[in-house]
Order: C-alpha cells, then sequence, then structure tokens
C-alpha cells in the first residue's frame, strides 16, 4: 500500500495549483486511465490466450480464460448495469447464464435528454473498468489484510484476478464512450471541483 501512496503523492504533486485547471487534469487522467487499462487489459488477454491455446488447445483455453474466471463476468456485467441503474437509464434484463455467444449481457435503454442519455451511454460502456479499479483497491485495503490463511488469500486473489481479467473494453465499449464522451467529462470534472474546493476548504 505504501508504493500506492507514493504513487498518489507523485501525481498529485504534478497537477495544477489552480482548482479548476486541477480538476480538469484530474478528469482527464481518469479517463484517461481507464481507456488504457481497458485496452491494456484486453491485450493481456490475448496473449495469455494465445500461450495458453499454443501448450493446452483452444478448448481448455476458452474454459479458462472465460469459464474458470465467471466471477470477474458477474462483476462486469453488474458494473454495467449498476452504471446504467444510477445515471438515470432503464436496466430491463440483465442475463448472467452463458450461451454459446456470450457469457452474459446487459439490455438497458437510455432515458431522459441528450445530455443525460449521453452519459448513460458512456459511462456505462466504461463501467466494468471504472467499477473494476473501486473493486480491486476496496479488495485490497479492505479484504487483504484479513485474509490471514492460505485458503483466504488463494480465494482472495482468484477474485481479484478474476475481476481484472474482465476489465476489458469492446469495440463497441468504445464507441458508446466517445459517443457521450462531453457529458461524462462535465460530470467528472464538477465532482473533482466539488472534492477539490471542499479539501481546501477544510
Amino acid at each position: 500500500m505504501d508504493y500506492i501512496n507514493i504513487l498518489v503523492k507523485l501525481i498529485a504533486g504534478v497537477l495544477p495549483e489552480n482548482i479548476f485547471l486541477r480538476s480538469l487534469a484530474e478528469t482527464l487522467l481518469v479517463f484517461a486511465l481507464m481507456l488504457v487499462l481497458g485496452c491494456a487489459v484486453a491485450l493481456i488477454n490475448w496473449l495469455i490466450s494465445w500461450i495458453l491455446a499454443l501448450v493446452l488447445g483452444m478448448i481448455p483455453t476458452f474454459i479458462i480464460m472465460n469459464f474458470a474466471t465467471y466471477p470477474g463476468t458477474v462483476h462486469h456485467e453488474l458494473s454495467h448495469a449498476l452504471i446504467v441503474f444510477l445515471t438515470g437509464g432503464r436496466v430491463k434484463k440483465i442475463c448472467l447464464v452463458p450461451s454459446p455467444t456470450s457469457l452474459g449481457h446487459v439490455e438497458f435503454q437510455t432515458r431522459g435528454n441528450v445530455f443525460f442519455r449521453s452519459l448513460q451511454l458512456s459511462l456505462s460502456a466504461v463501467a466494468p473498468v471504472l467499477c473494476g479499479l473501486v473493486t480491486e483497491a476496496l479488495l485490497f485495503i479492505y479484504v487483504y489484510p484479513a485474509a490471514v490463511q492460505t485458503w483466504q488469500k488463494v480465494l482472495f486473489f482468484y477474485l481479484a484476478i478474476s475481476i481484472f481479467i474482465h476489465l476489458t473494453l469492446s469495440i463497441q465499449d468504445l464507441i458508446n464512450f466517445f459517443q457521450g464522451l462531453l457529458p461524462s467529462i462535465v460530470v467528472f470534472f464538477l465532482i473533482f471541483l466539488a472534492v477539490n474546493y471542499i479539501t481546501i476548504a477544510l
């Protein structure tokens, strides 16, 4: 955890002092992190799958990368649903039962004016990465210290790795994200602005 604190302090040290510029920089940094991480995890998954396929074959690789990490699939789909709900969209269906074409999916409908519909579309697209980062942080901060026995540590890392593997962004996710990028930036900017203002005031 010391490494995380050091990294946070380094990032905070290079951010602008002006509260508006600082909030904007933090907003852009968060979105850049989500995009880079989502694409990087997809690349890592491809490399792991390629190596496993060479060693084990296609079918065992498919089972390991998808069904063996099923908790990550559940987290992925529920992240989509949660962000849709929190941003005012309507979740029509959540399917967590694997099929030949999909491990799971969420059907939703955007609602409201153009701003809110774009916001729902954009944030729901990156929801697995956004929620995944929060979940992983909470796991390492609060759950890992409590895992003292071997089976607890094994279970912890299985869950953490399963979630990490499914922090991916598809091509359609990227398209949806950029379609509603501006409203998302506005909302996150206002959130960071409020947090920075309260921090200064205190």
